[in-house]
């Protein structure tokens, strides 16, 4: 039943998400709200992620990490799951359509802060991500503290979970 709540909760929030209203502003928000953190202050590499159709745009967050003297990392997906590269490398499209870097991989001691996309957050932490499962394989790995990031309207009080779901130590939203 859980998937089926999942998969529901899931379809429900791709509409709500792609409904954001004021898009970038929104986005520009979120990054000065995480750069309030200070996760963010003490971290030299950031793990974050290139945004995706109604994900949050990630464009002003890279921006302020140039700012800010702070190294980008990015995950790419491999078969073997996600793994992290240099943002400063080349990108190309993956399968999925999303931008990702085609520089080495590189361990995850590397990663100072994670920023998490998601489809939805609960307060406590709680992700529901797109179904692939790449970041509840990636985060019990790293050490590092983790952040979801968010539109507001995509916060809920509650979501099933299930036991290889990870949560995030942190929620950012705007």
């Amino acid at each position: 039943m859980r998937v089926l709540e999942k998969a529901a909760l899931r379809q429900r929030m791709l509409l709500v998400r792609d409904a954001v209203g004021d898009h970038l502003l929104r986005s520009v928000q979120l990054w000065a709200k995480v750069a309030e953190m200070d996760e963010y202050r003490r971290a030299s590499s950031v793990m974050a992620f290139v945004g995706f159709k109604g994900e949050p745009e990630t464009d002003p967050l890279f921006a302020r990490l140039a700012v800010d003297g702070k190294r980008l990392l990015l995950p790419r997906v491999e078969p073997s799951g996600i793994v992290v590269a240099d943002g400063s490398t080349p990108w190309m499209a993956s399968k999925f359509g999303v931008q990702e870097p085609t520089g080495p991989a590189l361990g995850v001691d590397v990663i100072d802060l994670v920023i998490v996309p998601g489809l939805a957050f609960t307060p406590a932490g709680d992700r529901l991500g797109y179904g692939q499962g790449y970041y509840d394989r990636l985060l019990p790995t790293v050490a590092a503290p983790t952040v979801g990031v968010c539109f507001e309207d995509q916060l809920v009080d509650e979501m099933p979970v299930a036991a290889h779901d990870v949560r995030v130590g942190a929620v950012v939203s705007a």
